[in-house]
């Protein structure tokens, strides 16, 4: 889907806040900003073919196995070399979910499974070469068990368990399994940063998986993939210099006040979530909710019906600044019925 994601900000003039991307609401780190600037001039010059400083930074500074870990053109990539690598092969994929997973699957000939992902506990994975899990959750915000996610992977030694971790800096519990990777020989973990860091305009993620999964999947990927820039803000981001300014709990809190008065508007169901962005099913439809909302106000939500299992009165929201989000409860509640 190169159409139909959130954050289609291009597609509108003057929008004034932005509630359907899920990043950080605080943006841009202000040292990153200053550090980026500072690396323009080497932009004349070719960055490393396939990022391995950084490559190498991120496993010291997570304590992950060497050669454990390979950093891709976003998350997205990924997805699409992992689908590649395994083409024509069987995949289970949980829903509503991620649509990447499904157009990679797609790409490459998969026989695709989708399963609710209420259906999670009883799921059988093991008829599955491929099983596909964003945890928490896009969409709707839903974690995956932990203890229950390593007991599938164990039980399961033939199905390789991609697990999106994209959002997973975004809760206030650790549900991560990208220190785990080095226990079993069928687990990925797929990170961003973009969500956590404020920057997916530079295309920057990693994967973690055992160094021999790393070895055929660089077989798969061309030279150059990441540019200068992108470099600089991961090794940036992983360095000593790097000043952290990310206040995960003001989000969070924020994000169940959102939550909260919005469900008291007459009409409008919120789904629960315990992370920064949320599902909501409205009065009237979506696409002309976001139609009204970008028109009249400069406000951009996501229009989530075209996630499988959603219906054509769902939206999701990205947890916004205080002064932001009741700007839009503002809104919303001339739409009460």
């Amino acid at each position: 889907m190169i159409y139909g994601h959130g954050d289609d900000i291009y597609n509108y003039k003057n929008i004034r806040i932005n509630f359907s991307s899920n990043v950080n609401p605080q943006g841009i780190n202000t040292g990153l900003q200053e550090h980026l600037k500072s690396c323009i001039a080497r932009l004349n010059a070719y960055p490393e073919p396939l990022a391995e400083n950084l490559a190498r930074r991120i496993e010291q500074q997570k304590g992950l196995s060497p050669g454990s870990v390979l950093i891709t053109n976003g998350a997205v990539e990924a997805f699409y070399i992992l689908a590649s690598l395994f083409q024509k092969k069987k995949s289970l994929i949980y829903t509503p979910s991620f649509s990447e997973y499904e157009d990679a699957c797609k790409m490459y000939k998969h026989n695709i499974e989708f399963c609710s992902n209420s259906l999670f506990l009883e799921k059988n994975e093991k008829p599955f070469d491929l099983v596909w899990i964003c945890n928490p959750n896009n969409p709707d915000g839903k974690t995956f068990n932990k203890k229950i996610l390593k007991e599938k992977i164990q039980q399961n030694p033939n199905t390789l368990f991609v697990i999106d971790e994209a959002y997973v800096e975004f809760l206030n519990k650790n549900i991560s399994l990208q220190n785990e990777v080095s226990k079993y020989t069928n687990l990925v973990v797929v990170r961003s940063f973009t969500k956590r860091f404020s920057i997916p305009g530079l295309r920057l993620g990693y994967l973690v998986c055992p160094p021999e999964l790393i070895t055929n999947l660089r077989k798969k990927l061309m030279p150059w993939r990441i540019n200068s820039l992108a470099l600089e803000a991961g090794l940036y981001c992983f360095s000593n210099n790097y000043n952290d300014d990310f206040q995960v709990s003001e989000i969070l809190t924020e994000s169940q006040r959102f939550q909260i008065e919005i469900a008291q508007i007459k009409g409008f169901e919120v789904i629960p979530s315990e992370t920064s962005f949320f599902l909501v099913k409205g009065p009237v439809n979506a696409g002309k909710l976001k139609k009204k909302l970008a028109g009249e106000y400069k406000i951009l939500i996501r229009d989530a019906s075209n996630f499988r299992g959603l219906s054509e009165f769902h939206f999701r929201l990205s947890t916004q600044l205080p002064d932001k989000n009741n700007e839009l409860l503002k809104v919303l509640k001339t739409w009460s019925c």
